[in-house]
């Protein structure tokens, strides 16, 4: 892929084919119902978790739709081999990448 796709690709707010660092999530709002799309990049959304050596890893994201004004509050842990042992969501609750797809066309 050219550097110019790839730059473009970011700007335009797409994630390029194959990115290996990103993590995606689906969440629903409970106030409005809206389904919204967050995406994580390893390398630098994700804090370590110590102990004497690296014992996990957290995200912490506020997620925040474009119907109404509530915020949500993500939490994730993850083991050492970036596996999920806890997801929380206050404010909404995780939805499905069909439920994020089956949208109606205005939040598209």
């Amino acid at each position: 892929m050219s550097v110019f796709r790839r730059l473009w690709g970011r700007l335009a707010g797409g994630v390029p084919s194959g990115d290996a660092q990103a993590m995606v999530f689906y969440v629903r709002c409970n106030r409005c119902g809206e389904v919204v799309k967050v995406r994580a990049d390893r390398r630098w959304d994700l804090l370590q978790e110590l102990d004497d050596s690296v014992t996990g890893y957290s995200l912490h994201k506020d997620v925040l739709g474009t119907r109404c004004n509530q915020l949500m509050r993500m939490v994730v842990r993850f083991d050492r081999d970036y596996r999920i042992t806890h997801k929380e969501l206050e404010g909404g609750r995780f939805a499905t990448p069909a439920e994020y797809e089956a949208r109606p066309a205005d939040e598209a």
